[in-house]
């Protein structure tokens, strides 16, 4: 009776108020601000495009696609202009995005007569584990562009069940927000049904937002967000720089935490860092066209295309984080897109996932927001921490790779099964 009220759509949405109503609150009283990018530079983009100054992504170049614009510039509208409620007019948005993706994984919207017991109950169990994500990671999983873009991937990749095409638009509007998306974009090309579709809808997609984009006077900066990125160091964060901060924090001569005034970041010094940040790019190509080959190999030779998706998913989404040379506390966020649909999609297969993931985002919440100044003094236990963390990533890129690569053994031995089952049929008749 219990677990059945557990799955009570009312049950549900009251979890999903006191979690988002808990995070918007931990998000203004923590002492390291962890809404300071929406207060202080969403705010200064947004209020600068609406008063009539440049405006990033058009004007002038900018680190994020220009879709990201949009959510940062809602908060300003309808009389909320003022600066000082910007960050309560962003919550209030990202509530409201969640919400539409939370209503639509359990099913809300749509008669649930119309959802198998099973399938209802698969939903209910996804959206519980997302709401464990949220309250794990913390505020830091509302307060960036990542929590907007992340709800959107997650409707779009659950689409990927019925409607690929339908998957492949979200995914590539979730991309010009925040550009990771992409990367399930190709998931889905590899591993999903009408292969064709998919290309189209995602490329008809993003010629509509470059169109815009150009016709607005925005010329070669829409573009921009894919070479901002490029001449940065290793964030302290990233797992790409864990030696780095154990050097800083033994006091080696020459490496150091700084803060980088250009990129708005803490990042680290020292010999060898530059070549490292360069190689993890690298090394994460390589990783993505790898999961991309497993993926391509397993389809080959039969394994079925919601089977594939979800490790593919899981593994491209895992190697995005433990190479990427930036690392930010929000990214685990995005694990959210591929562990929701395997649940939905495998439950059994994605326990471990699943469990790896809020164990990764309770660590992260151990030094960011609210011990994140301790780390940057290089705490040992601080440091101790991320890089336990930053170990499991590892463990979990791991963990998805090997599921992508059993897929083609696992649908040879159903080949198999099929073929003995056949010819017992033929030899009993």
């Amino acid at each position: 009776m219990t677990l059945l009220r557990a799955r009570s759509p009312f049950v549900l949405w009251v979890a999903f108020g006191l979690v988002h109503a808990w995070l918007g609150w931990q998000g203004f009283i923590a002492e390291s601000v962890p809404y300071g990018d929406v207060s202080f530079v969403y705010s200064f983009w947004a209020h600068q495009a609406v008063a009539g100054g440049p405006v990033v992504g058009i004007d002038t170049q900018w680190v994020y696609p220009i879709l990201a614009l949009i959510p940062m510039v809602i908060p300003t509208v309808g009389g909320l202009a003022s600066m000082d409620f910007y960050p309560y007019g962003w919550m209030m948005l990202v509530t409201l995005v969640d919400a539409i993706a939370f209503g639509f994984l359990i099913g809300s919207w749509r008669r649930r007569a119309n959802l198998s017991m099973a399938r209802s109950t698969v939903r209910t169990d996804a959206a519980w584990w997302w709401l464990a994500l949220l309250v794990c990671l913390g505020p830091v999983s509302v307060s960036r562009i990542d929590s907007i873009a992340t709800p959107i991937a997650m409707v779009g990749l659950v689409f990927a069940i019925t409607r690929p095409a339908v998957a492949s638009t979200l995914l590539t509007i979730a991309a010009w927000i925040k550009v990771w998306p992409a990367a399930l974009v190709a998931t889905l090309w590899v591993a999903g049904r009408e292969r064709t579709r998919v290309v189209i809808y995602a490329a008809v997609t993003s010629a509509v937002v470059a169109v815009i984009a150009l016709v607005v006077g925005a010329g070669g900066n829409v573009f921009s967000f894919l070479t901002q990125q490029t001449g940065r160091g290793l964030q302290v964060e990233s797992p790409a720089s864990t030696l780095f901060v154990w050097l800083s924090a033994a006091r080696v001569p020459g490496f150091a935490v700084y803060y980088d005034q250009a990129l708005l970041t803490f990042q680290v010094r020292g010999a060898g860092a530059d070549s490292v940040a360069g190689l993890s790019t690298v090394v994460l190509v390589a990783i993505a066209i790898l999961v991309l080959a497993l993926g391509l190999d397993a389809k080959k030779h039969g394994a079925v295309p919601l089977r594939i998706l979800g490790p593919m998913a899981l593994a491209m989404t895992t190697a995005l984080i433990a190479f990427n040379k930036v690392g930010s506390p929000q990214y685990i966020g995005w694990f959210v897109v591929p562990i929701v649909f395997g649940l939905v999609i495998d439950r059994r297969r994605f326990q471990v996932p699943a469990l790896l993931t809020l164990t990764i985002a309770v660590m992260t919440q151990g030094f960011y927001p609210y011990l994140y100044l301790e780390l940057l003094n290089l705490n040992p236990w601080l440091v101790t921490l991320l890089s336990v963390r930053n170990v499991l990533e590892f463990v979990l890129l791991g963990y998805a790779v090997v599921m992508v690569a059993r897929l083609r053994t696992e649908a040879r031995a159903r080949e198999v099964r099929h073929a003995a089952v056949a010819l017992r049929r033929n030899l009993t008749r």
